[in-house]
Order: C-alpha cells, then sequence, then structure tokens
C-alpha cells in the first residue's frame, strides 16, 4: 500500500494532513521543543555528566534523539493503524526506531558516533527508545494479520526527515535508502523481536553512574520535548514564543522573603530562624518541635537559595499538602501551584484555598496540565510528586525542566514510611549538588545515620536545633492512665470549656469512643479517614475550626490524621499507646501556640489491647517494651518540655534495626529499560479506595471515595471504574458524621 503522506498523528484527512500530524512536521516542532528547554537547561546539566562528556555532546543527544525519537514511525503497520482504528500493528514504533538507526542508518551516521565515547551511542539508543515508557515491548499481539513490518525507507519524506538531521548536526549528505522488510514470525532471520534482542545485548554498556544519570536526564527531557511538540502546535500556541517564558519563570528576587514578612505580621525572625536561612551547607536538617517555627524558615531559606530557581515544598500527605499550601500562599507576587492526586477536590470544595493561579486557569482551559509545574516559581506537593520521578512517573518526567533547576524542602520526613524514605535518601544522591533542607520534630537515630551517610558526598549535613527557650518550656504534664480515668479528666475538661482531643490508633475504636462520647452529650466531633473524601474535608475544618480559642468546649475524637494535618492546641490530650515519634507529634497537638506556657497541659496515655496497626502480635512484647521504657522517663506527672520528649526518645530509640538499603530506581538502575508503576514509592496499604453503588451519581468519583479496608477471605471481584472499585449497594453503611463500615464487619475486615 502506498501512502501519500507519513503521519505521526493520526488526521481526519491522511491525504490533506496538518503539519503537525506528518512526521516530517511533527519531528521539527520536537526539535524545536528541544531546542526551547535546552537552551534554558543547559547550565545546569553539567552536575549530572560523565567526565568524558561535554555540554556540546550532551546538546548533540538532545537534538539526536529529538530527531530520531519517531523514525519508526516510517512503517506500513504504524502509517494503517492511523488510518484503520480497526487494525492492530504488530510492533511499537520505538522499538523499531532503535532497528532502523542501527541496521539501516548506522553507516551514514558513523562519523556522528566517533565524535564521542562509546557508551554515546547506546546511552542515546536506550533514551529515545523509552521515551513512551514502554521499553522492552511485552505485549502479546495476538490477532496481527500482516506477519512483516516494512519500513518505508524510500519515501520521498523520509529524505526530507534525514535532511533535517544533516542540518541539524552538520552530517554528510543522506543517502537514498530503499523498504526494509522484517519479519514477525517466529524463528525467521529478520524477525523483529529477535533482531531487537540482539541489538539490546549488543549495546547493553557496563554504564557507570553517571552515564547512567546522562540517560536518565536525556529520556527525560526527550519526553518533555516530544510532550511540548505534541501538545502546543494542537492548541495553536507558538512553541518558542509560548514556552520559553514559561519555562523562565523563577524566583529572581526577594519575593520569597515578603511571603515571610506576611507570616511575620511585623515581627522579627527568631535568632534559630536566621540561622537556618543562613546555613551554607547544601544539606540542611531541622529537628525542632511543633510549633516552633519551621515553616516560616524554611521559606526564609529558600529565600536565600531559590535565587534563579524553583521552590518545590514537599508533605507528606495530601492534606499536609494543602494546608501549607493555604496558609503560605494565598496571593503571592509570584506563579505558585499545589499538586497532589486530590487538588482539583480541595481547591473546589475547600473554603481556605487561594485563588488558582493565571497560569494554572491557562493551563486547565488548555488541557495542558501536564506541564502544569513549567510555568510554576513554588510549587507545593506531596514528597511522592517529586521522588516519583525515581520510578518513571509521568507526572515526575513532566516536572524535570523545574526539577533540574529546584531547591526542595521536604517537611515531615519522621513520618516517611521506610520505603519512601529510602527513595528520598537516593532523591539526595541523584540531585548531589541541589540545595535541600529536610524538617522534623523527632527523628530516629538510625534514620539521621542514613542521611549523614548519603550526605558525605554532598559535602556534608548540617543538624539545627529548634529555638532553646521554647524546646526547654515545660508544656506537658505525661501520666499513664486507664480509660474510666480519662473519661473523668475529659469530663471535667470540657465542663471548664476546655478542648480535649482523644487519638485512637483504629478507626473502629474512635468511633466506639465518640459514640459513647455522643450518648453522654459531649461535644464530640470524630473525625478519621473513612469518610468520603468530600466529607473528610468537612470533618477536619469542624475539628480545626472548633478549636478556635474563641469557641466553645470540644472533644475531637481522632485517630493518627491528628499527627501532621491538624494545626490545633489541645488543653487535654488523651492517647493510645504507638511509636515514640507518633507520640511525640501527637503531644505536639497540646498546649501548643504559647513560647512559653503559664502552665502545663495534661497528656493521659492508655494502653489498647493490641498493638495494631503498628505491630503484628508476634511482636508486641518488644514494641511495648520501648514505649514503657519512653514513658517510664517522662511520665511522672511533671512538667515536661519538647527537649525533653526527644532525650528520652533517643535514650531508649531500638529503631537501628530499620534499615534504608537505597532503592531500585526505573528511571536511573536499567538504561536499556524504560517502565513505569514497576516498582512502588511505598508499602502497600491496607485499604481500598471504594465508592458506594448508591453514591453513583452524586459528584465526581475522587470526591466520593472512601478508603476501605482490603477484604479478606472472600471473592470480592466488584466492578471498577479507574482505580475505584464500586461496592456494591448494602455493602457499606454511612453517615457524613461517623464515615462508613462494612454491613457486616466480620466478613470483610479484621477488627
Amino acid at each position: 500500500m502506498e501512502f501519500k503522506h507519513l503521519l505521526a498523528k493520526s488526521c481526519d484527512d491522511p491525504d490533506n494532513p496538518p503539519e503537525a500530524a506528518t512526521l516530517v512536521g511533527h519531528t521539527s516542532q520536537v526539535i524545536e521543543g528541544a531546542q526551547v528547554i535546552n537552551a534554558i537547561l543547559r547550565e545546569h546539566v553539567s552536575q549530572f555528566l560523565p567526565s568524558d562528556a561535554t555540554l556540546e555532546m550532551w546538546d548533540d543527544a538532545v537534538y539526536c534523539a529529538a530527531w530520531l525519537h519517531d523514525i519508526g514511525k516510517a512503517n506500513d503497520h504504524f502509517q494503517l493503524t492511523l488510518r484503520n482504528k480497526s487494525f492492530r500493528q504488530g510492533f511499537r514504533h520505538e522499538s523499531l526506531s532503535i532497528i532502523i538507526i542501527d541496521k539501516v542508518l548506522d553507516s551514514w551516521l558513523t562519523g556522528f558516533w566517533q565524535q564521542y565515547p562509546d557508551w554515546f551511542k547506546p546511552a542515546l539508543l536506550f533514551s529515545l527508545a523509552g521515551h513512551h515508557l514502554k521499553f522492552p515491548d511485552t505485549k502479546k499481539r495476538s490477532g496481527v494479520i500482516r506477519q512483516e513490518v516494512i519500513f518505508l525507507g524510500n519515501h520521498p519524506q523520509i529524505q526530507s526527515l534525514l535532511t533535517i538531521g544533516k542540518d541539524l548536526l552538520s552530517l554528510p549528505e543522506p543517502p537514498s535508502f530503499p523498504k526494509h522488510v522484517f519479519s514477525l514470525r517466529p524463528f525467521d532471520e529478520n524477525e523483529l523481536k529477535d533482531v531487537l534482542s540482539k541489538i539490546i545485548r549488543r549495546y547493553t554498556f557496563d554504564f557507570s553512574e553517571k552515564q547512567k544519570k546522562f540517560i536518565s536526564i536525556l529520556k527525560s527531557t526527550l519526553m518533555c520535548a516530544d510532550l511540548a511538540g505534541s501538545a502546543l502546535p494542537g492548541k495553536k500556541l507558538s512553541i518558542a514564543g509560548w514556552l520559553k517564558p514559561r519555562l523562565q519563570t523563577i524566583f529572581s528576587g526577594d519575593e520569597l522573603a515578603a511571603v515571610v514578612a506576611g507570616k511575620l505580621s511585623g515581627k522579627t525572625l527568631q535568632p534559630f530562624q536566621k540561622q537556618v536561612a543562613e546555613a551554607k551547607e547544601i544539606t540542611v536538617l531541622v529537628e525542632a518541635g511543633c510549633g516552633a517555627g519551621k515553616t516560616v524558615a524554611a521559606y526564609q531559606w529558600a529565600a536565600q537559595h531559590a535565587r534563579g530557581k524553583k521552590l518545590f515544598f514537599c508533605y507528606p500527605t495530601t492534606a499536609t499538602a494543602s494546608e501549607g499550601f493555604s496558609n503560605y500562599l494565598q496571593e503571592p507576587d509570584f506563579e505558585t501551584l499545589l499538586v497532589h492526586s486530590r487538588m482539583a477536590i480541595d481547591y473546589r470544595l475547600l473554603a481556605n484555598m487561594p485563588p488558582r493561579s493565571p497560569a494554572q486557569r491557562e493551563l486547565s482551559y488548555l488541557g495542558l496540565e501536564a506541564i502544569e509545574t513549567w510555568p510554576a516559581a513554588a510549587v507545593v506537593c506531596t514528597a511522592h510528586t517529586v521522588l516519583g520521578i525515581l520510578q518513571n512517573t509521568r507526572r515526575g518526567l513532566y516536572a524535570w525542566p523545574s526539577l533540574i533547576r529546584g531547591v526542595f524542602v521536604f517537611d515531615e520526613i519522621h513520618a516517611f514510611s521506610e520505603l519512601l524514605f529510602a527513595h528520598l535518601l537516593r532523591f539526595l544522591q541523584f540531585f548531589q549538588n541541589t540545595p535541600v533542607l529536610l524538617m522534623t520534630a523527632t527523628l530516629s537515630s538510625a534514620r539521621k545515620k542514613a542521611l549523614k551517610e548519603i550526605c558525605v558526598e554532598r559535602g556534608g549535613i548540617a543538624v539545627l536545633k529548634g529555638p532553646i527557650k521554647r524546646e526547654t518550656a515545660k508544656r506537658y504534664s505525661l501520666t499513664r492512665s486507664t480509660e474510666e480515668d480519662a473519661w473523668d479528666q475529659c469530663a471535667n475538661a470540657i465542663s471548664e470549656g476546655g478542648k480535649v482531643l482523644w487519638i485512637c490508633n483504629t478507626i473502629s475504636r474512635a468511633i466506639d469512643v465518640a459514640k459513647r462520647a455522643n450518648e453522654m452529650n459531649y461535644p464530640v466531633e470524630p473525625y478519621h479517614s473513612r469518610y468520603r473524601y468530600k466529607d473528610r474535608l468537612v470533618r477536619q475544618r469542624t475539628v480545626i475550626d472548633g478549636f478556635l480559642p474563641d469557641k466553645p468546649a470540644m472533644l475531637a475524637v481522632t485517630t493518627q490524621v491528628a499527627e501532621m494535618s491538624l494545626d490545633l492546641s489541645a488543653d487535654l490530650l488523651i492517647t493510645e499507646y504507638a511509636p515514640m515519634p507518633a507520640l511525640i507529634q501527637r503531644l505536639g497537638r497540646l498546649n501548643r501556640f504559647e513560647e512559653v506556657p503559664q502552665h502545663t497541659a495534661p497528656a493521659l496515655f492508655l494502653r489498647p489491647e493490641n498493638a495494631l496497626p503498628y505491630e503484628k502480635k508476634e511482636n508486641e512484647d518488644s514494641y511495648w517494651e520501648r514505649i514503657e521504657a519512653w514513658l517510664d522517663r517522662v511520665a511522672d506527672n511533671t512538667g515536661k518540655s519538647q527537649k525533653d520528649l526527644f532525650e528520652a526518645f533517643l535514650a531508649v530509640d531500638l529503631s537501628s534495626a530499620e534499615s534504608f538499603e537505597l532503592p531500585f530506581s526505573d528511571w536511573v538502575d536499567t538504561p536499556w529499560r524504560s517502565e513505569t508503576s514497576k516498582h512502588a514509592l511505598m508499602e502497600p496499604g491496607y485499604t481500598v479506595e471504594m465508592v458506594r453503588e448508591e453514591d453513583l451519581a452524586n459528584g465526581h468519583l475522587a470526591e466520593l471515595a472512601i478508603p476501605m479496608p482490603i477484604p479478606h477471605g472472600k471473592n470480592w471481584n466488584w466492578p471498577t471504574k479507574g482505580k475505584y472499585v464500586i461496592a456494591p449497594k448494602g455493602l457499606i453503611e454511612y453517615d457524613p458524621f461517623w464515615g462508613g463500615k462494612y454491613a457486616k464487619p466480620d466478613e470483610f475486615e479484621i477488627i
């Protein structure tokens, strides 16, 4: 079959396609995108280059990858697929691209390869082969009728495509190439999978770590250039004219200092905050108690380090990210962005969220959310957004033009799971010359040791403590308690108009406590994770607002969600035993706001009947021993400071068994493979996002999703919509105040 035009994308009239749909037109636009992106990123690339690579070599790699990334589309299968939706191609175009380069174009490109080290060619091949994150292609393609794939080397537009590369890279005049026929039949001499396997084996170099970095960042740059070259022309936007000013959005002066000044409201920076801002090391760890002013210190640090760069402020959860964003970036004089999986809902439903920035509104209108970080000077996000690049998440890879020019704040790092913390270590290793500020209230000795070891090659790490006056102020009075005594003290506090925070380790116990309080007519507000997301936002806001000083008495009964996302100060804390860092975080919600309180506030500790969800039954003995040893030091009913809590934790900290082997990275560790979702950033969870069938007509699925325990011991092959499981009618009982539960919990969850 003859094709009048070689297409890169589908269009209404293949015989009269728009320029952007043709292979030559699309390639030219991707090259233009690569040139715009590389012109801005080039000065930041040197830190990632091997010793035998130059910036000129990098330029050639970027432009050659942009030029040849889609040459594999010049085959009859791909062209038929674009013209006939019922036709099924037998081989992916990226895989065919590297075969064509190696088998057809290689002799013409010999001089180009010979300019550079032996590893350059395989680095280029693997980068362009992986630009769709589907290499190698393992999909079984049954039903393919045509058992031959023809590279249309004699098509006149191939000569036009090769001439572009000749002019771009100063190559010799391209020769004429014939058609090349490849087979899909096993055991044929020219069978494509066999040819590809031989190429992979031949070019699977023993790459050094720096060479692997080169391939990683080349692939990311190509993906971004391909995105720009594909998306912008379709919106009738000039690649250079529209893209360049948006990519150039960085901090140029004192914009962040204005954020700090706004939060200080005329007050001066504390010495501790100045110390953080003036730290000379590129890695800074701030250990300070809750309410010490770490976030203000972080923005002041960023004001010093983010000039000419972008800021990424990373939180452990979506709730903390949204709270941090709304508290500090209401309407600054620069482009800001909130990024997490539920940000659209938060913008729609949270009353305290700032309006979307002009750039966000523009990208949303144009349908260009994939490049959301490019026009933003400051990005507030979950840590997964940034660390996801290590596992080839598309959001992380498309953020590459921003990440390479970023400075980073990671807050609440004690709350990272072991696996997420290990990814943080890997990030610090990869972005070795990038300024990073780490913040925590309580960090285990094992985590601090791992940070110090990984930061040796970053020039060491500065460890800074919180303000001495605040850290040493007697703030708490800790006591072991029985539940009945806790109820008595709760009643007294409420009768005096106080605010009580009661934290349980499981949702079922939290609901039981809240229902008992409700029966006693206490002003109780439950809050946990098992709500529809839109209701959870209401619950969170109700608790936070209800703890304001001018509001009447309240008892908030919560789970671990109180440890990070609630900016409140209780008069009485009642908490079940939990890991020591979690307990110290919970205590950070007690007697919180005054720098030096006039009196201590009571904290009562209840030992629950089991250690769920923190430890399995077989590990309970040592778990209880650690907590009891800590309580022996602090729970003596005398005044204790944040410093006292932390020093007692260090004295009994037995968490050195925590190991932080650097995780495998799909982005870096196997250059010849480019896949996504193969390695997780987090350990497997115990819940699944469910939407009740009864709710399907009540709004967006993301607003209606409830994290429910994964059913055990049952065949629960229920329908799904995207990532959400649709729970059959009657399966989940739900109330916006109490939350959700299985109608027959004994059959579906471990209580």
